[in-house]
Formats: structure tokens, sequence, C-alpha cells
């Protein structure tokens, strides 16, 4: 897997999402925040401490699919019950593999998170910080929030740097733009995800309970420019479509929002979709006792390139939000094909990559890489086993430790099997890891 470089601040802002980049305020729509970087003017500057001052190793077997175990690095013990926010890092099996989650968000009650990807960087580069929260090429203290806490991934979660499939980050390319712009994709959501036709299982697509809906701005308040305030447009699906459009503060936490009634309501309450800043979440799935889920029904033109990089002009147009209108009732929406292709929400967490490569090739999941035939196994050095999985170790990531003070580098650095022939057979993995302590 091909690692990126190290963090700048200019990354980072992407990450921090107009939270305030390098001490500068929240932003607007023409940017905001700027870079706070630099020294104290004069003197020489001081060696950094080592904050990885503990190191160690935690070495369990996979348990059964379904199960979880749970790992305390401060204690340097296992944490049975997976309760609290004492664990910091999770394993749960599906019997052949497992995935792996922080002590935050969908996932604990703890104030983990995951830095960066994980993998943007090799082992060998992480063991050049000194501290989880610096960045060793400038020496600029890292916020906090580039650490992301587990989350819901539903319709609305995408492929750049913010995870954003409604917005982008700073299209222009200046170093002072840290502002979001919508792309005013359509969305259809619908209320009844498990809906039928007769017997077979084509999805409803048309008629009450089900919207087309876009995302059209990121900013609002009393002067129009404070981030978090999002604005929305919809229609229901019937012969005659009326465009609804409403904005809702969601600076502060979660809002909810009922379609139908066109109203902020409780969690409790009936609703269709909620907003924390830039994320969006369905009541559906792992995010709501309803049955809502999504699916992208189009992406209006000229919006990104051939190779999917956003073309500035477009994004910044004055004109986009009334250009764009007409694709919500457009006659070319993409539709799901049966009822399984409605997106429904499910826990995400940035431990959790995509995968890379194809079958009957070697799968990289981050932590470790897949064999599905014998022949792969082979070629890779290992036994002549299909379905068999291999550590590898030269990727690694940091973690904010459950109780929040805390953080860990760390990267899987082996998986034996209790029969090396046998790929049914007991697997035992081994994380190795360095702690960085809470301070004092």
């Amino acid at each position: 897997m091909q690692s990126r470089s190290l963090f700048t601040l200019g990354a980072l802002c992407a990450a921090l999402a107009l939270a305030g980049c390098g001490g500068g305020s929240d932003g607007g729509s023409t940017g905001g925040g700027g870079n706070n970087g630099g020294g104290d003017g004069g003197g020489t500057t001081p060696t950094p401490t080592n904050k990885f001052t503990q190191s160690g190793e935690w070495t369990f077997t996979l348990p059964a699919a379904g199960a979880s175990v749970c790992y305390d690095f401060d204690t340097k013990a296992a944490v049975a019950s997976c309760s609290g926010n004492t664990w910091d890092l999770k394993l749960t099996s599906s019997g052949l593999t497992g995935t792996l989650w922080t002590n935050s968000g969908t996932s604990g009650t703890g104030s983990g998170g995951a830095f960066g990807g994980p993998f943007e960087h090799t082992w060998t580069e992480l063991k050049t910080y000194q501290s989880a929260t610096t960045d060793p090429a400038s020496g600029a203290a890292l916020p906090a929030t580039v650490y992301a806490a587990d989350a819901a991934a539903s319709v609305f979660t995408g492929t750049n740097d913010i995870r954003a499939a409604a917005f982008e980050y700073g299209v222009t390319g200046s170093s002072t733009d840290h502002s979001l712009y919508p792309n005013f994709r359509v969305f259809l959501i619908t209320a009844n995800s498990a809906a039928v036709v007769g017997s077979t299982t084509t999805p409803v697509t048309t008629g009450d309970g089900v919207f087309a809906l876009q995302v059209t701005g990121y900013y609002g308040g009393p002067g129009g420019t404070t981030s978090g305030h999002i604005s929305f447009r919809w229609v229901t699906r019937t012969a005659a479509p009326v465009i609804q459009t409403a904005t809702v503060d969601a600076t502060s936490g979660w809002v909810y929002y009922d379609l139908v009634n066109k109203r902020t309501v409780d969690e409790s309450g009936a609703w269709h979709i909620a907003f924390n800043r830039y994320n969006v979440k369905l009541n559906g799935g792992s995010s709501g006792t309803g049955t809502v889920a999504g699916f992208l029904g189009k992406t209006p033109a000229g919006f990104y390139d051939s190779t999917g990089k956003p073309i500035a002009a477009k994004f910044t147009s004055t004109t986009s939000i009334s250009d764009t209108e007409a694709e919500l009732t457009a006659a070319d929406l993409a539709t799901p094909a049966r009822t399984s292709a409605w997106v429904k929400d499910s826990n995400s967490s940035a431990l959790n990559p995509a995968v890379q490569g194809s079958y009957p090739n070697p799968l990289s999941y981050g932590w470790y890489t897949y064999y599905p035939t014998a022949a792969a196994a082979k070629n890779a050095g290992l036994p002549e086993v299909a379905h068999i999985i291999s550590a590898n170790p030269a990727n690694g990531t940091l973690i904010r430790n459950g109780e929040g003070g805390s953080y860990t580098r760390l990267h899987l650095t082996g998986i034996s099997y209790a029969d090396p022939q046998d790929a049914n057979s007991t697997q035992t993995w081994t994380f190795a890891y360095d702690l960085q302590p809470a301070a004092d």
C-alpha cells in the first residue's frame, strides 16, 4: 500500500473542515483561519522530547465470529467487557478476520479517535513522531480534531479528504481557502427501504415517503458566514413535486429533520435526515430505529473533471444554486435497481480502510493482506493455502486513547495459525505499540 507524505497544516485544515486551522477562526464562505506556523522569532530551537515513553505488545486469540476483544494501552491489559472509557482499541471478529474500532463516536463512550487514514504514513514514518500532537515536519501543534471519532457511514459519506459526498473542501487550491462548497448532488431518500412491489424486490422510488434532496449551503447565522448552518432543498417524488427549502443550525451537535412535516424534531421523533456540521446520517441501519435509506441519484454536470477533481469555477459560481435546481426533478436521476441497493447507515471507523486489490489477486485490508487462492499465498512466500491472511507490519497508525489524554502508535506485527495448513484453525494476532501517556 502506498503511503502519503507527512501531514502539513494545510492538509490538516481539510480534516478540520472549518473547525479553525492553526488557531484561526471558524471560517466563512471566503475562507477563514490561516496558518499559525513559525517559532518565537529568535533563539535556538530546542530538541523535542520524545513523549512515546512506553512500549509493549498485545497478543490475543481471534475470537469467534461476532465477538470482540478490547485493550487498554495505558494499563497494558485486556478489558473483558469492552465497556466504559478505559479501553482504547477494539477488534470485532468475523471468524476469519477482524475489524478495528476506537473508543469513540458510534463505537464507544470514550474520547478516542483515529489519526489520518489510517496508513497515511508507514510505521517507519510514524516512528519519527516525538509526540502524537505535533507534526514532526513543521513542529506545529496538531489540533485535537485530526483524531476522527468512529461515525456512521451512509450514502452521504464520500471518498474525499473530509469523507463528505455532498461537499468539497478548499476547491480553489488557495492556502487561505478553508471553505466547504456544496456539489449539489441529488440524493434519493426513502422512508421505507424494505418496501417492495408485489412479490418482487423492485424498490419503490416514487410516491409519498420517497424524496430527492440536495444540500445547497454550509454557511449562515446572523452574518451569513458562520459554518455549520446547513441549507438543503427537497421534493417528494410525486407527479407534481413542490420544492421545499430549509436551513438548520448544526454547529453544536446533531439536528434531526422530518422531511414530511418540514420541521426539526427530537432524536426520538419521526426524523428522516440529521446533520452535525458537514456530517449527515439517515434514520435507519446503525443510525436510527427507522427504515430510512439513501441512493445517489445524480451529480450535476461540470462540477468534476474526468479524473474526479473538482472544477473550481463551477463550485464558486454565484449562480450554482439556481443553475442546479432543476436537477431535483430531472428525468435522468439514477434509481436503485433492487431494494438491497438502498444504502443504509452502518458504523464506520477510519481504522478500516477501503480494500485494495481484486480477486483472484491478494486483497489489502491495511492491517493485513488476504490471499484468496493457494497460488497467491505461495507467490507471497506463505503456506500454499487459500483464504489465509498475513500481517502488514510496515503499515501503522496513531490513535487517541479512550480516556482522551494519552495516545498510541501501533502496527500489526503478526498473525499466526495454530495449523499453518488450515485457514480455519485458530489465529493469534500481535500488535506492537508505543504509548504516549497522559500529561501529568
